[in-house]
């Protein structure tokens, strides 16, 4: 599969937020023929659309260069952003797109706890509370309806579904599989540390004041040239020495916060999100000669998660 043309990106991962999606951008975005982008999710599809064409350009490479474009912006499967998976395909009818699954229940938790502890832009502080004043939580996890719309608008040989724990375990192979659909060779081998640096896990910094300067630089447009001039690696390290772990509720304490609709709607969504990705996936493993249908079942592997079947009683 050779370069598109004109402005838009040859590789997308598209989603699904909190899946590993930043660990597999950075094993990708380490070969030679692949440009990573200037910023890991320019979001151009999605919030950043009214910026115009020129701007996401310039955060490439020139095209002369011959590499791949890689955009690793999963707010193009959030609820808020319908359009974004359409503009995509408009613009870059023939790009892949890989879209990362986790278990749907660990990842709406998952991401409420970003918002809330590391960009600090919820403000509910219960996972029921974030639950009821926005949206993006479940509205990401419905796996269902997200693997119907990339199925809507790319062939199935232009889509990639990737269990999260294949992410964590083994990337490379992902990253291999992916880029000899793209014609290229295998990445470079990395070390395990290196590798490791790009695991994000939910922290929070360690003073405000930090927290400002880093909206200031996203929202000033500096960050690029800030990415661009220290580089992902140090800039990954000064991160780790700003931040530091969250002591996170558990599945069961967040789940003590939901009334019962709530507790439904989860049940619901998961079990919904589960048979699609297992449907979708095996059909994927049937058309590639994989196996990854059962490392989903090992990951996800019944209908009620034991934290939800446990408030069955209750429901």
């Amino acid at each position: 599969m050779g370069s598109s043309a004109g402005y838009g990106p040859d590789l997308v991962i598209a989603g699904a937020a909190r899946s590993g999606t930043s660990y597999l951008a950075a094993v990708l975005g380490r070969h030679p023929d692949v440009d990573p982008c200037a910023v890991k999710e320019p979001n151009f599809f999605s919030r950043e659309h009214e910026r115009g064409l020129e701007w996401y350009d310039d955060l490439y490479a020139p095209r002369g260069e011959g590499r791949l474009r890689l955009d690793a912006s999963t707010s193009y499967t959030y609820p808020h952003f319908p359009d974004a998976i359409p503009r995509l395909r408009s613009m870059a009818p023939h790009a892949f797109v890989l879209y990362a699954v986790r278990d749907p229940l660990a990842r709406t938790l998952s991401h409420y706890q970003l918002h809330r502890d590391y960009f600090g832009i919820e403000a509910a502080q219960t996972f029921g509370e974030g639950l009821s004043s926005n949206p993006v939580y479940l509205g990401t996890s419905e796996y269902d309806h997200w693997i119907a719309v990339l199925a809507e608008h790319f062939p199935p040989e232009q889509v990639l579904l990737v269990p999260f724990d294949l992410v964590t375990r083994d990337p490379h192979a992902v990253a291999a599989l992916v880029c000899g659909s793209l014609g290229l060779p295998p990445p470079p081998a990395e070390g395990s540390d290196h590798a490791d640096a790009h695991r994000n896990e939910v922290v929070e910094f360690r003073h405000g004041s930090i927290k400002w300067a880093r909206r200031f630089a996203k929202r000033s447009g500096a960050y690029p040239w800030i990415r661009r001039t220290v580089g992902t690696d140090r800039l990954r390290k000064m991160r780790a020495r700003m931040t530091r772990k969250v002591a996170a509720e558990s599945m069961d304490e967040a789940l003590a916060s939901c009334g019962p609709a709530q507790l439904n709607q989860l049940r619901t969504m998961h079990r919904a999100s589960r048979l699609a990705t297992l449907t979708a996936l095996r059909s994927q493993d049937e058309r590639r000669g994989l196996d990854w249908a059962a490392i989903w079942e090992r990951g996800c592997p019944s209908d009620d998660p034991p934290a939800l079947a446990a408030l069955h009683d209750d429901l």
